[in-house]
């Protein structure tokens, strides 16, 4: 029992360092201070963080996510979550038939292409594929392993935390970051 107990706990650990660890890639790629409160009551709301005391009894202010668009060159939009927004870009956002984008086993933005339906060609993906990189922890890196899925595929575990969540009938492919490619596409 007590060898059943502790692989739960083990288990649970590293859903808490993974979590932790998506926390801190979005720390390290973002210098906007609003994100950073937003992050700051996204760990109060988990329990990481205790409340700040207000004076005069104001509460904290709500934030609203709004995630990263660009355009890709084929004309399809690209939307780029931050941390707990990733779960309402993924599960309310994005339609079914929308192809979801995440770095494979490691912590960043989900990336959802708006398709409408239309499958994307292979330059679309890549492109996509290099934006999900370079809005994770492996931004400086090469060959980075990029998982992609049809959003329908994707699915939220009962009480994960915020941006956790598990897919299947997915492709990987590989792809440099490259800083340049967010400013060519321009966020908007």
């Amino acid at each position: 029992t007590a060898v059943k107990e502790k692989q739960i706990q083990l288990s649970e650990n590293d859903n808490e360092i993974n979590y932790l660890e998506s926390v801190l890639a979005f720390l390290e790629n973002t210098e906007d201070v609003k994100e950073i409160e937003a992050l700051r009551t996204e760990l109060v709301e988990t329990g990481y963080l205790r409340r700040r005391k207000q004076a005069g009894g104001f509460r904290e202010k709500k934030y609203k996510p709004e995630p990263y668009k660009y355009t890709l060159t084929n004309g399809m939009t690209v939307l780029v979550g931050r941390n707990k927004e990733n779960d309402i870009l993924t599960l309310k956002t994005a339609g079914n038939k929308d192809l979801w984008l995440h770095t494979k086993d490691i912590p960043g933005s989900h990336v959802i292409v708006q398709c409408g339906g239309v499958q994307p060609d292979e330059a679309a993906i890549f492109e996509a594929a290099a934006i999900a990189a370079y809005h994770s922890k492996a931004r400086g890196s090469e060959n980075v392993p990029v998982d992609y899925v049809p959003v329908k595929y994707v699915k939220k575990p009962a009480g994960a935390k915020p941006g956790m969540v598990i897919y299947n009938h997915y492709n990987t492919l590989y792809v440099t970051p490259d800083p340049s490619l967010p400013q060519r596409l321009r966020p908007r």
